[in-house]
């Protein structure tokens, strides 16, 4: 009973020293392979030479600068993904089967969402799934969804990255806003040209050239605005916009209930070219994990039941 034990845990750090091998060797670094990972260096390496030990077998070429598979640890790296794929997928079957999703998610998202619903979203779903962990990152950047090893990533507007699959989950909107107290003293802008006399808060991540977009007689326009401030969260923006600071391109979840209040009011709505979706995109893979089709399902839920992204007006 003892020795079957023993190989039973020597199986399971066979498996996990082939995971750690084949991340080095994709990230052609330990240092890189380790965090993605979420483990130390030293760990990372322990494991590779064990798992080279127990083959007999030069798997890496070390180098000051550079870490790369030999021939012999290029073939080894493959059969690993396949293995380590298939054992992933009986790993989450199990866990469907027994409605306890386990394993570690890795999500990315633009922080101008992300820091008012991404994080919220993935709050309740740690809540509801306490065997889960996380490694939530909020970035300006889209990521390499692949490359940098991430399981879901949530995008916004059109596609542009046809290797990767992807679940709408939400439509959401942007709308220009003011307070009440701003528009008495300044005036309401009849069309977008007039916001060139007017303050106007820019959300950076949206607007990065300080533009803003209108649709004008079924055709898109622009107007370039001189930011009286610049911010790269949704929040901020709104919390200026009440305050009377400016004009503001505020997401509809932010300004839902000033606007119900009355102390903000909605500027060129008729003109407005900000309605968008939510896209969650993940690798392409025979079979969805069960980890992350509950994060897809529980992130669809959330902003619906939330209402976050109904539509100002």
């Amino acid at each position: 009973m003892e020795k079957h034990n023993q190989q039973n845990v020597d199986n399971m750090d066979t498996i996990e020293g082939m995971r750690v091998f084949a991340t080095v060797a994709e990230q052609g670094s330990f240092t890189a392979a380790a965090k993605r990972l979420g483990i130390s260096t030293a760990l990372a390496s322990k494991y590779v030479r064990q798992l080279e030990d127990k083959l007999g077998a030069q798997l890496l070429i070390r180098t000051t600068r550079h870490v790369h598979p030999t021939d012999m640890g290029a073939v080894y790296a493959e059969r690993c993904r396949v293995i380590l794929e298939q054992t992933d997928e009986m790993l989450d079957l199990a866990g469907s089967q027994s409605q306890n999703i386990v394993g570690h998610l890795r999500i990315a998202g633009p922080r101008i969402i992300g820091e008012e619903i991404l994080s919220r979203c993935v709050q309740s779903f740690l809540e509801k799934h306490p065997s889960v962990t996380v490694d939530l990152r909020l970035e300006e950047r889209k990521v390499d969804v692949i490359a940098e090893g991430f399981d879901v990533a949530v995008r916004i507007g059109e596609l542009e990255d046809s290797s990767l699959k992807a679940k709408k989950v939400a439509d959401y909107s942007y709308h220009l806003c003011a307070s009440t107290d701003y528009l008495a003293k300044h005036g309401m802008p009849q069309k977008p040209a007039d916001l060139k006399d007017h303050f106007c808060i820019v959300g950076s991540t949206i607007s990065p050239n300080n533009q803003l977009d209108f649709i004008e007689s079924g055709r898109k326009s622009h107007v370039t605005v001189a930011p009286r401030a610049r911010v790269n969260a949704a929040r901020p923006i709104r919390d200026m916009v009440v305050a009377g600071l400016g004009i503001g391109l505020c997401l509809s979840s932010t300004i839902a209930d000033d606007l119900k209040s009355g102390q903000v009011e909605l500027v060129l709505e008729d003109f407005n070219a900000y309605h968008r979706s939510v896209y969650m995109m993940f690798p392409p893979r025979r079979h969805m994990t069960a980890k992350v089709r509950a994060f897809l399902d529980h992130a669809t839920d959330f902003f619906r039941e939330n209402q976050l992204v109904a539509r100002a007006g």
